[in-house]
């Protein structure tokens, strides 16, 4: 799981965030799939440009709309909010932003590994999804 805080849910800032994935990847991975909702952001002219122009191997997998039972993440965000966020107090967002990248850290270490085996197994290319 790929985690950065912003501000705002923008596409410059989804730009920016599928940059960063895409770095942290092999050069020789021909394709990183991206599961997504329908957020605006995810969907605009602007970021379908940059992506195809700057990350052309990011591949975009939209869900169904109105199908939060299909988007996996809901799930990791109730166990952030409850791990990380809540009943905690902070003094700003870089501290917020530091609470989420640990937990985002225990989380990876954790389970990441038991998810990339399940991709790898049950489908016939390798997908990296973030």
């Amino acid at each position: 799981m790929h985690v950065q805080c912003y501000k705002r849910k923008t596409g410059k800032q989804f730009v920016d965030f599928l940059k960063r994935v895409d770095k942290r990847y092999d050069k020789n991975i021909r394709n990183i799939f991206v599961v997504l909702d329908n957020l605006s952001a995810h969907k605009s002219k602007v970021v379908q440009k940059e992506i195809s122009t700057y990350c052309p191997r990011i591949k975009f997998v939209f869900l169904p709309i109105r199908s939060p039972k299909l988007n996996l993440i809901e799930v990791r965000w109730v166990w952030l909010q409850r791990q990380a966020i809540n009943n905690s107090t902070f003094k700003d967002e870089q501290e917020i932003g530091q609470a989420v990248s640990n937990w985002k850290d225990i989380y990876n270490k954790n389970h990441g590994k038991a998810i990339t085996n399940i991709l790898q197994e049950n489908v016939p290319i390798c997908i990296h999804s973030c």
